[in-house]
């Protein structure tokens, strides 16, 4: 029993010698062959593998192998820089999906989320207090639990202008005949 890991390309290859333990034969050995030799990212896990021995006189006989496929690869994490605008109730709200920029695996991207240092959530609200760049760390994963990550610049802009409101009053004019008023 082996355990091979895949590679970049997310695959992995084995030979005769890294099953065979041993195998012989009195009169001498003629060849010894398995049922798969070449592994891809939908082999992770255990995958039984059968080695079978061939004497020089056409006899022949089988065991059985565990080969372990095991995916160690992480992930390589892209993100890109965002802009926000903050709504009418001084909020905007910013998606894993939003910071993804390309990201890849071997075995293919499982789950995105945004890294909070404690959890990973799908999505993160700004708010009046956020008002410039904040840094975000993005994180992809693949099947194998391997995760990346990569630190994104979300920059919170409020555009929405104050509403002005207005009250009509009435001014008298002191003994001088002077008036003031005040803005709030």
């Amino acid at each position: 029993n082996i355990t091979v890991y895949l590679d970049g390309a997310g695959t992995a290859s084995i030979t005769t010698m890294d099953v065979d333990g041993g195998s012989s034969d009195n009169c001498g050995l003629d060849s010894l062959t398995l049922s798969q030799n070449f592994f891809t990212c939908a082999d992770v896990g255990a995958n039984m593998v059968t080695l079978t021995v061939s004497d020089v006189n056409g006899n022949s006989s089988n065991c059985m192998a565990t080969v372990t496929v095991m995916d160690s690869v992480p992930p390589t994490a892209v993100c890109q820089n965002v802009t926000v605008y903050l709504n009418a109730s001084g909020q905007a709200t910013v998606h894993a999906s939003d910071l993804e920029n390309g990201s890849t695996d071997n075995c293919g991207i499982f789950a995105n989320a945004i890294f909070t240092g404690v959890t990973y959530v799908d999505s993160l609200i700004f708010t009046c207090s956020d008002i410039g760049a904040n840094a975000v760390t993005y994180a992809v994963g693949d099947a194998s639990a391997n995760i990346s990550y990569c630190v994104a610049t979300v920059t919170v802009e409020d555009t929405v202008p104050p509403v002005a409101v207005c009250n009509n009053i009435t001014v008298y004019l002191d003994p001088t005949g002077n008036a003031s008023i005040t803005s709030g």
